[in-house]
């Protein structure tokens, strides 16, 4: 009778595929395992993710709480970085566990159904109404004696005022007409403010028959125009907004428009716009699993002038939030202790600070999508 020998290839094959079945099977059970892990526990107790995004206040924001979850509460933080819609859709789903400052105008739709879905909660806002729109220095209306500037404009209130002081706004490329820079190309508030200078009208004449607008190409241009018309003691009016670096450092005031009306907002545009209004929020599951960290995180406010400082200070010691964080920790011990309701917490806090007055600080990082 004729016996079948496999060759070496054919049993090196048979080998392979036995392996290959086995690990597949291993690692159907690892999946299944960790999906009944995830349905049972969530995700570890200690840990806490923050959807971090680019601009340097919610940095800042996720790494003071980052720290004060961290030293008070033996959390282990850690920031995913992400464009914001990924963020967003990631706090939904459980992946981030905390935002710290959520634009809610930019994402209303969102914000309204996440909420009414149950799956994010709202923590309350984390500093007072955001205000944008025209800005002029302030020493042109009240004046400036250490730097030998008089009050050139004491009656300027408004961007109805503009006109009768076109002439400390002076466009060089027209001198028939002052000046006034415009928000970014691509930025909603770009043609909102074209759509007002045209319909804003003084004695019959729109504030675009006195003024021409022109658009940076980007918020660093817009920044340094208005710097250094600032550092020459000059007029400039300029679209900008709170919280910034820039009104930290300089002092401007936001010239009125008419009062904010839905109705006109929607229809013709020729209001002031809304004031932002910038949000916590939190993973509901995440926050049904520490209600410890609750009153912490609603307690978080801070003035809009504050925030300016914070962002200055920021700006000057090379955009590190880390190191702002520590920083504002270090120098504003009464408002931070004053979020957190229990005291051998906050004693827990102080004594890291300490140990980190020598040694630097960093949440663990890592890159999420982008879009």
């Amino acid at each position: 009778m004729h016996t079948f020998i496999p060759t070496l290839r054919e049993t090196r094959q048979k080998e392979v595929a036995f392996f290959m079945n086995r690990l597949f099977r291993f690692l159907l059970c690892l999946l299944f395992l960790c999906g009944i892990r995830h349905m049972a526990f969530g995700f570890p107790k200690n840990e806490v993710t923050f959807g971090d995004q680019s601009w340097p206040s919610i940095r800042f924001h996720h790494r003071v709480m980052a720290y004060l979850l961290e030293y008070g509460y033996d959390m282990e933080p850690r920031l995913t970085v992400m464009d914001p819609v990924p963020s967003l859709i990631a706090l939904r789903r459980g992946e981030n566990h905390i935002i710290m400052e959520i634009w809610t105008e930019t994402r209303q739709d969102w914000w309204n159904t996440t909420r009414e879905s149950g799956k994010v909660r709202e923590l309350g806002k984390i500093f007072p109404l955001a205000s944008t729109g025209i800005y002029v220095p302030t020493y042109l209306i009240k004046g400036d004696p250490e730097r030998g500037i008089a009050p050139l404009a004491p009656d300027l209130i408004s961007l109805f005022d503009l006109p009768r002081y076109k002439h400390l706004f002076p466009d060089p490329e027209d001198p028939s007409k002052g000046i006034i820079y415009n928000a970014v190309p691509g930025w909603r508030a770009h043609d909102r403010y074209k759509i007002k200078t045209l319909g804003y009208t003084i004695n019959g004449k729109a504030l675009a028959d006195f003024f021409n607008l022109k658009a940076p190409p980007s918020q660093e241009v817009l920044a340094q125009t208005i710097r250094e018309a600032y550092r020459k003691g000059r007029g400039v009016a300029a679209y900008y907004w709170e919280p910034s670096a820039l009104l930290g450092k300089l002092d401007m005031t936001l010239l009125q428009e008419p009062s904010y009306d839905e109705k006109i907002f929607l229809e013709t545009g020729l209001c002031r716009q809304p004031s932002f209004s910038v949000e916590k929020a939190a993973h509901a599951e995440w926050v049904e699993r520490h209600p410890e960290a609750v009153p912490l995180l609603k307690n978080y406010y801070l003035e809009l002038e504050t925030m300016n400082d914070i962002l200055l200070w920021m700006e000057s010691h090379g955009n590190d939030p880390s190191k702002a964080a520590l920083w504002f920790l270090r120098n504003y011990p009464s408002l931070w202790q004053s979020w957190m309701e229990n005291p051998a917490r906050t004693e827990k806090v102080k004594k890291a600070l300490k140990r980190h007055e020598t040694t630097s600080w960093e949440p663990p990082q890592e890159e999420g999508l982008s879009l």
